[in-house]
């Protein structure tokens, strides 16, 4: 019991705090009446909502840290929310490993922090790893967590929270899906055009 209501007073505490911020990030900017070219109109959008999906695993990071200690808890809830932890540390890795990847190919020599974290926001293979990271925690939340009655029942509130959570990040990793069909499709298109201007002027040369 002491757990849970330790849990319960935290998470009031943070809900207090999360309504105080006014946080733009969850509601990403629209693009519509943009005169942008489509190019960069899909790399505005992936930096945003990359931001919107590090900020919410920002969050579910908080809530995680309110579960605190699991010992009376059943063995199979504990793996559940195992698998979050271990989900939780392998997204951390790779966050800092691109980091670390994008300050070297830009020769910057210093200590990471969050402050660093812009560098990966338009950053294609960060994004495509991390996309698919967060989609396997949402998948555990919602298919594994959720239905635990066990879990519902010593985390009440955290259990909400983690739902809401889950839904935000589905939806921001499919509007990042889109966004990587459209640019996929876009590079298709690209190509098959530079390759019909090829064969279009062997064929002029040929006559």
């Amino acid at each position: 019991m002491g757990s849970v209501c330790s849990a319960q007073k935290n998470q009031s505490k943070l809900n207090r705090e999360l309504k105080t911020n006014n946080q733009p990030y969850l509601q990403p900017s629209s693009l519509v009446g943009q005169s942008l070219p489509l190019e960069n109109k899909l790399e505005n959008a992936l930096d945003q909502y990359v931001q919107d999906l590090l900020q919410l695993f920002k969050r579910f990071c908080m809530f995680l840290d309110l579960v605190g200690n699991l010992d009376q808890l059943p063995q199979h809830t504990r793996e559940k929310i195992n698998s979050c932890i271990i989900a939780k540390q392998n997204i951390s890795i790779i966050i800092q490993n691109n980091i670390k990847r994008v300050m070297r190919e830009q020769q910057i020599i210093k200590r990471i922090d969050e402050s660093d974290y812009y560098l990966i926001y338009n950053d294609n293979k960060f994004a495509s790893a991390f996309n698919q990271m967060m989609q396997k925690l949402s998948n555990i939340i919602i298919t594994d967590l959720k239905p635990d009655e066990d879990f519902q029942s010593a985390f009440p509130i955290l259990a909400v929270s983690f739902e809401e959570e889950a839904l935000k990040i589905i939806s921001i990793v499919e509007k990042i899906k889109n966004i990587q069909i459209i640019a996929m499709r876009k590079g298709s298109s690209q190509h098959s055009l530079s390759i019909n201007q090829l064969q279009q002027k062997r064929k002029s040369s040929q006559q």
